[in-house]
């Protein structure tokens, strides 16, 4: 598979990050003991605050939303991780994923 896109809604007090059904599906036929999220939300001081001290917040969130537990199974099927705004349709982050 090329690229999962995980939706991005800005909200007034921070960010949504979710997947579709169809991707909670797929995660689930390929990983049966995962645990895909419908979705995370992160105030926008807490997305602040974190990635002063960790970086970017995208490489924690897609493991959580997607629930995976082997980082190295999830690089074996997915390139790519998009995180597009729902507003725009713009891809916002990207992150590469295969080994």
């Amino acid at each position: 598979m090329e690229a999962i896109k995980i939706s991005v809604n800005k909200q007034m007090d921070g960010y949504t990050f979710s997947i579709a059904p169809s991707i909670r599906q797929l995660i689930k036929s390929w990983f049966p003991n995962a645990h895909p999220a419908n979705n995370i939300f992160v105030a926008y001081d807490t997305k602040s605050n974190f990635e002063l001290y960790y970086g970017k917040l995208e490489r924690f969130i897609y493991p959580a939303l997607l629930g995976v537990e082997n980082q190295n199974d999830l690089n074996k099927k997915v390139d790519e991780i998009q995180f597009v705004d729902t507003q725009t349709g713009k891809v916002l982050h990207s992150h590469k994923v295969s080994a």
